[in-house]
């Protein structure tokens, strides 16, 4: 897993057009980005089937990193080539081919120009939330939304197409063009564990 009427016809453009401005206005020169996060896991009735924690770093253009610290130490690190993650409790590491960055809500939040490549755009009740959806019927989410406080994203949401599964994250302490280590953004699997390639 780690790999939503009426009255919105009188509001016709208006609420989706200011949540795609504070969208817009945030990825604006938008280089690097570091924070920390809280995800949740819920499943199609609700239920909160898992939580985690960690800290997130994104360079420009397509490289990313998710450190998770509880419950669980895990790595997810994108490199611009290959996507890897680092289960440490089973020693174990997985890697394939990056996806698209149309398959990652992540980039869209910091390529906000992947929007109109990848997504169609919904209207909402909100001037602060922003909802997708894939225009590619074989992308792995079905829907997505980002909520923003202040020109801030504060949460990302997304729904999992083939189990109906939705991860909730929030983000906390962003920190807009910070000067982040290229090291970050390499991957080197540790000496002894196993590696799974196309997974």
């Amino acid at each position: 897993m780690r790999w939503m009427i009426c009255a919105l016809l009188f509001l016709p453009g208006l609420v989706l057009a200011d949540a795609k401005d504070e969208l817009d206005r945030f990825a604006d020169g938008l280089d690097t980005l570091s924070g920390s996060f809280r995800q949740i896991i819920f499943d199609d009735d609700g239920f909160a089937l898992e939580e985690s924690e960690g800290r997130l770093y994104y360079q420009a253009p397509d490289r990313f990193r998710w450190d998770y610290s509880d419950p669980f130490p895990q790595q997810l690190v994108a490199d611009g080539q290959r996507l890897w993650h680092f289960d440490e409790s089973l020693e174990q590491v997985t890697v394939r081919d990056q996806p698209a960055a149309g398959e990652s809500a992540l980039l869209v939040l910091t390529r906000p120009e992947m929007l109109e490549r990848f997504y169609r755009i919904e209207p909402t009740e909100s001037a602060d939330e922003l909802h997708f959806v894939p225009l590619d019927d074989e992308s792995g989410f079905e829907r997505a939304s980002l909520r923003f406080v202040d020109g801030v994203p504060v949460t990302l949401e997304f729904t999992d197409r083939l189990v109906g599964q939705m991860t909730l994250v929030e983000l906390r302490a962003l920190e807009r063009n910070p000067d982040l280590d290229d090291d970050l953004f390499r991957f080197e699997p540790p000496p002894g564990v196993d590696v799974l390639e196309g997974y």
